[in-house]
């Protein structure tokens, strides 16, 4: 149980800005299983965010509190996945091999490829919460509607990403840029993820007050997503990297929210 809770604080000491480090004194090694763990962290850190934010809900305009929503949410990540999504698009952009794909992924600087790719993240994930936030006024239960939501997208998608690491890691430690490769996932990470979501999902549908048409369509969507990541990964670099990750846990989150907003736009309410 010592050795779990280890792992658990690695994950939550890296994938938020929080200073978990004061609480427990987690050895380095813990960082190899932090990835296990990255549904528990970023759930933790999305409810966070939402519970701080929902009690604003009803009093400001919706585009001011999906901003809100949005720059909270990088201050207590540290952008770490947005960070991942633009050196993964300057590197499958802007790579021809292999090994140039790995060194522009691991380079500080941004390029072209980069910077379009967080602006059209940026524009239309604010414009889909937007939208779904909107749907949600004068509903019963707006506020924890919303919470609800916003949580599961968070771990439901780190939940589908995580499967990304079935392949193996694209780089050694020395080349890595937290100097440390996740350890391989087993069978048993596997059946404790799965489980965690589907409580995850079951806790969802029992609390949320209003009812989210189709689904089972918002939830299977994501695992679209995924599929088309691990085809370009293994085509191209044989393998993940931390950028991957993040990468694959925001593009799942963008396709949740496009999909809840198009079954809406389609004519089903909340």
């Amino acid at each position: 149980m010592k050795e779990k809770l280890q792992h658990i604080f690695a994950a939550l000491g890296l994938f938020t800005r929080l200073p978990f480090w004061r609480l427990w004194n987690v050895p380095a090694d813990s960082y190899r299983y932090a990835a296990h763990h990255w549904m528990i962290a970023g759930g933790f850190a999305a409810a966070l965010v939402a519970g701080v934010a929902m009690w604003a809900l009803p009093y400001v305009p919706a585009m001011l509190f999906v901003l809100l929503v949005f720059v909270l949410n990088l201050f207590l990540t540290g952008a770490f996945h947005e960070d991942g999504l633009a050196d993964f698009f300057d590197g499958f952009g802007g790579g021809h091999s292999r090994e140039r794909i790995l060194e522009i992924m691991k380079d500080s600087h941004i390029g072209t490829y980069g910077v379009i790719t967080l602006i059209l993240y940026s524009l239309l994930t604010c414009t889909c919460c937007y939208y779904w936030i909107d749907a949600l006024q004068g509903t019963p239960g707006m506020a924890l509607s919303f919470f609800l939501i916003y949580v599961m997208t968070a771990v439901w998608s780190r939940f589908l990403a995580s499967f990304i690491m079935i392949l193996p890691y694209a780089r050694t430690a020395e080349g890595a840029k937290i100097k440390t490769v996740y350890t391989p996932w087993r069978w048993r990470n596997t059946l404790w993820n799965v489980f965690l979501a589907v409580l995850a999902q079951f806790a969802f549908e029992m609390l949320l007050p209003v009812s989210i048409p189709l689904i089972e369509v918002w939830l299977i969507m994501p695992a679209l997503t995924v599929l088309v990541m691990v085809w370009q990964m293994n085509r191209k670099i044989q393998g993940y990297t931390g950028d991957c990750c993040g990468a694959t846990v925001l593009l799942c989150e963008l396709t949740m929210n496009i999909t809840l907003v198009v079954l809406l736009w389609r004519g089903y309410t909340l």
